[in-house]
Parts: C-alpha cells; structure tokens; sequence
C-alpha cells in the first residue's frame, strides 16, 4: 500500500471558498486576543465533554452527552458492569485529549508520542495492545479499500509522520484531514484507530493556529462516506467536513466572548447610578432581541442540516457570523451604518448551481403593511441578498427576484414578522406572528423548489 501524497490532493472552488472562510474566522479571533481567560476555560470545559463524547459516540459508544460529561467531572468509571467499559473509554479520551494539550509542534509528527497518546485510550480495556502497532491482518466490514498487512504498518506509519514533518505549503485543514485519513487507512491499530485519527488530527489544527474540528454522531454518514471517497482520491468532501466543524468551534469561541462583553456591559449597567435607567431599558430590549434572533438563525440551521442528512443531490452548508452587539443595534436602528452585520449564509449546492444567501442586520421602516399598534420604536431587522457563484450579492427586494419572496425578518420582543413579495399580487405582503420555524421551512423550501429551477 502507498500513502496518497500532500502534493497530489487537488482542491475544488467549493473547498477553497471554505479555506478562505476558515482563514477569516480565525483572524476575526485572533482580533479580539487575548480572550479573557473565563472565555478559554469556559470554551475549553464544554468542547472537551463534546469532544469525548462524539468521538466516542461515532465508534459506538451509548453514553450520551450527560452522561460523558458527568464520568469526565467525577473522573472514574460507572459502577454497572455492562457500561464500565464505555466509561473508561470515555475517561480515557479525556485524558488524551489533556495529553494532547501539552505536546509541542514537534511532538506532532512524533511516532513516540503517538503510541503513548494512544496507550492511554485503551488503558484498563486492552491493555496489551495499549500504545502498540497491530501484528496481525485485520478486516473491516463493509469496507472496499481493507487496511495493509500489519508488516507494512511501521513503514506507512514513518512515511506518514516524514511528511507531517515537512508538509510544505498546505492549508491547515488540508493538512489535518489527510493526517486524519491516513491514520484510518492505515489502521495501526487493533483498536482506536478512528479516535486517534480525529485526536492527531486536532493536534494539528491546533499548532497551525486553528481549533478543533468536532465530528458529530449526525455527521457520521457523510463522514464515513469522506473518507471512502478520500481512498478513492477525492479529498474534498472530507476537507470541507473538517474545515466546516473547525470553524464550529472558532463560533464558540466567539459567541462566548461576545457573551462576556454583555454580561459585563449588563453589569456596568444594573449597578450604575439612577440616570442610566433608561440604558437599562434598552439593555433589555436588546437582549430580547438577541434572544429572538438566536433562535431565527438555530431554526434556518437545524432545517438545512436536515435536508443535507436526507437528500443524495442536495448541500446547504450554514455559515454563522456573531450577532451584533448591543452599541451596533443602537447605531443600526438610528440609521447609521455598522460593518459586520451578517448573521448567517446559506449555501446551496446542486449540481452546479450554488446560489448564497446572506441574512444581514438593518433598520426596519415602518409601512402601511405594518398594523398601528405595531409601530414602535425603531427596530432592527434581517434583510436577505442573494449571490450566484463569482456574481456580487444583491439584496432580495421588490419584485428583482420572484423566489424566494422573503424580503424581511422583523424581529418583536413578542415574535416576528415576515415581509415577503406576493408572486400572485405582484407586490409586497406582511405576516405577523411568524413561527421562526415556519419562516425557515418556507425559505429552504422554496430556493429548492422554484429558485434552483430558474437557474438551470
């Protein structure tokens, strides 16, 4: 068996456009180093239980998130005989993942440290292949592509760390998704390989200034389907996965940060003299907004996961932004101009058509269409653009594009409102008390259904 090389990977348009998003994601963190340290330790605290617990979860293993992470805080394994095993696997996995937050660069394309890493895994479950090479031929069920005879295994193995040694000029993500596969190809191991792919994996993404790319239970049949397609020399799919749950993570740590900075404003404010009441008025109506608003863009994400987890020809990939905060709002609802108001993209993949849409912040005009007891203070709302791949996005607005009619999310402390462009009256149409649910369904449903149609 030979190792695909780095320099034989070909990337498509699709995975460059997320390289450039993760680029930018990571320089939008590294804009705010350093992070106040309750935000690392916060961060740091909730992705290592997920971390455990999907790695685990993947392989098998019926602990849920809960249960994870309670085995994690008490740090010994469940008294019932039919679970210890997967608790120590689970305790195990913490440990690694602690070992591997003191290794170096170095240690990275070190063949020593790998084997101790993995010794550790599987401690207290198979003792006698802990932290050893396989010297036997394994199978794996289902598989087109089987792993190399165990003889070849010390070669790949050196071969592979060679190259980890001196990648060259290649994407971080790059770098860590054919570490990842060629760990599991190779299949060192008796046992752990896949855990020891994902763990050496983020090691890299670490030391080339990134974060860990979490692979979901819900991910695991694109995953699996990644890394046959990369046996078969298209690393694409597998890139995009992990480049995609990397910048998940970057998100984290962002949104924390930005729930730091209001919570500390919130204070400032609660405790401040009786003159800033009127601040704490708007603090509150901004928090509700936020509130609101979170659950818009949780509801667009869950949607279009569901249909990329059910459909053979369809992709939306989701792309989450920070939520302005709360000086921004202000700015945007008395009609000045804020930099950075994306909430979140959607892109749709089909065939060859990608349209992308951004939900973006502005200020909402009153109109005829909203009812009088509606008309308040001024709010800020989203707004929807529409991009074609290599084409400058243009706003959805009047009638420029029939679908998706969507032209306004108008978010109220008690709901939302849809603005929206009646296809049958050739002109524009409000809808109050909108379940957020609802709006994302009527999107998703329509870009599928008329808008790709009309881009054949």
């Amino acid at each position: 068996m030979q190792l695909t090389q780095l320099d034989d990977i070909q990337t498509n348009a699709t995975t460059e456009a997320l390289l450039e998003d993760i680029r930018l994601a990571a320089g939008k963190v590294n804009d705010i180093r350093p992070l106040a340290s309750q935000v690392v330790e916060r961060v740091r605290r909730d992705i290592l239980g997920e971390r455990v617990y999907t790695s685990n979860a993947i392989e098998g293993n019926t602990l849920d998130l809960r249960e994870t992470i309670e085995i994690l805080k008490v740090g010994h394994a469940v008294a019932e005989p039919r679970r210890r095993r997967e608790a120590t696997e689970a305790i195990n996995l913490g440990k690694g993942i602690e070992e591997l937050n003191n290794l170096g660069l170095a240690d990275a394309h070190d063949v020593a440290k790998f084997l101790v890493v993995h010794r550790t895994l599987l401690t207290g479950i198979n003792d006698d292949s802990a932290g050893r090479f396989r010297d036997e031929q394994v199978m794996i069920r289902g598989a087109k592509h089987q792993p190399p005879d165990d003889a070849e295994v010390p070669d790949l193995i050196d071969c592979l760390f060679r190259q980890l040694a001196q990648p060259g000029n290649v994407a971080p993500t790059v770098l860590a998704s054919w570490a990842h596969w060629s760990i599991a190809r190779i299949h060192p191991f008796l046992d752990g390989n896949g855990r020891m792919a994902r763990l050496w994996q983020d090691l890299l993404l670490f030391h080339h200034g990134l974060t860990c790319a979490i692979i979901r239970p819900e991910d695991r049949k694109d995953y699996l389907a990644a890394l046959e397609q990369a046996d078969e020399g298209d690393f694409n799919p597998l890139i995009q996965l992990v480049t995609l749950r990397a910048i998940s993570t970057l998100d984290k740590y962002l949104n924390v940060q930005q729930e730091e900075d209001a919570r500390s404003q919130w204070a400032v404010e609660l405790v401040g003299q009786t003159v800033a009441q009127v601040a704490e008025r708007r603090r509150l109506s901004y928090l509700r907004w936020l509130r609101v608003v979170e659950e818009v863009r949780y509801e667009f994400e869950r949607c279009a996961a569901l249909i990329t987890r059910m459909s053979t020809d369809v992709d939306i990939q989701t792309r989450r932004y920070e939520v302005i905060d709360e000086s921004g709002w202000e700015l945007i609802r008395s009609g000045s101009s804020v930099s950075k108001t994306w909430l979140f993209t959607l892109r749709f993949h089909k065939g060859r058509r990608c349209p992308t849409y951004f939900f973006f912040f502005g200020k909402h005009f009153w109109s005829d269409l909203d009812q009088p007891d509606e008309r308040g203070e001024p709010s800020v709302c989203l707004l929807v653009s529409e991009s074609q791949t290599g084409e400058d996005a243009e706003r959805l607005s009047g009638g420029n594009v029939t679908y998706p009619t969507l032209r306004e999310i108008i978010i109220r402390e008690d709901g939302l409102a849809r603005k929206r462009y009646d296809v049958s009256l050739n002109s524009e149409a409000q809808d109050n008390h909108v379940p957020a649910a609802q709006i994302a369904r009527d999107f998703i449903q329509e870009v599928l259904l008329h808008r790709l149609p009309q881009l054949d």
